[in-house]
């Protein structure tokens, strides 16, 4: 299923992993809509409870944890959830630097889940290329 929203109707969700100050205020400035883990989830909520979530709202979903494409159940309840997933690739980028990385990748991650049959894993590296790991 391709999805065929406007851009407009797009929110990111924040993983618990990859929010920051720095980047919810990054966010709010470039008027991008997003969500974060902790304004709807417990700190411990299992990954496979808030992909379920994130996949029935259609958000796109941000996250430093490559590990979820290779945790079996984690997979799955993204497979399940048709979530479409921008994985960061680079574990010690700085909070500015992860909040520049958002703003900038937004555009593209736009028209990725425009064009994308769900459920999709895309990665984002430090130069910001993005570029799909997994179906």
């Amino acid at each position: 299923m391709v999805n065929a929203s406007p851009p407009e109707a797009f929110t990111l969700f924040i993983d618990r992993d990859a929010w920051s100050a720095k980047l919810d205020h990054a966010l709010r400035a470039a008027d991008i809509p997003f969500v974060a883990h902790r304004d709807l989830f417990a700190h411990d909520t299992p990954d496979e409870k808030w992909l379920a979530e994130a996949g029935r709202r259609g958000w796109l979903v941000l996250t430093r944890d490559q590990n979820i494409r290779r945790r079996p159940d984690e997979l799955k309840a993204l497979r399940d959830a048709g979530v479409l997933l921008f994985a960061l690739t680079s574990g010690n980028l700085s909070a500015q630097e992860t909040a520049d990385l958002a703003v900038s990748c937004w555009p593209r991650m736009i028209r990725l889940a425009e064009t994308t049959t769900r459920p999709a894993i895309f990665s984002i590296t430090r130069s910001g290329d993005i570029r799909r790991i997994e179906r």
